[in-house]
């Protein structure tokens, strides 16, 4: 059975910690201090990771349904092997934005637990819920959640 919990965060959000990455399918980066103003969903994933096969492509539904002038999904992979990656993307293809972080230093920053984990940040920079899992019945309140953000 796949974990799946919701953390919201209490009181005052917590300020996300930054990332400057490669872009997995380039030679540009991505960090998260560039999307500041926007609302950002960030997703932590591996071509190992079951749940990831599930998540990913809804995420692409998801993503081309939000208005991307003020929002951006962030899928960052921790595969140690950048074909392995690419591999999974050719099975599971996805327009939004893929970071490569091989060393898993954003997963030590971002604190990761398990895979997937995913954050959703507000414009200031804070993160304001964090889902360790996945299940697709929680893609409608992850949309409900951007979208709140983003009104």
């Amino acid at each position: 059975m796949a974990l799946a919990l919701v953390f919201p965060q209490q009181g005052a959000s917590d300020p996300a910690p930054g990332f400057s990455l490669p872009v997995l399918d380039g030679n540009e980066l991505i960090s998260l201090s560039e999307l500041e103003g926007k609302t950002v969903y960030i997703d932590f994933w591996a071509s190992w990771c079951g749940p990831c096969r599930q998540s990913l492509p809804l995420y692409e539904v998801m993503n081309s349904a939000l208005p991307q002038s003020e929002f951006q999904l962030v899928a960052i992979n921790l595969d140690e092997s950048r074909d392995d990656a690419l591999q999974f993307l050719k099975k599971h293809p996805v327009s939004y934005t893929v970071a490569f972080d091989p060393e898993g230093m954003s997963a030590s920053a971002w604190n990761i637990r398990a895979m997937p984990s995913s954050f959703l940040v507000n414009p200031r920079g804070e993160i304001v819920k964090e889902w360790i899992g996945f299940q697709p019945s929680h893609i409608e309140e992850i949309e409900d959640e951007i979208r709140s953000l983003i009104e």
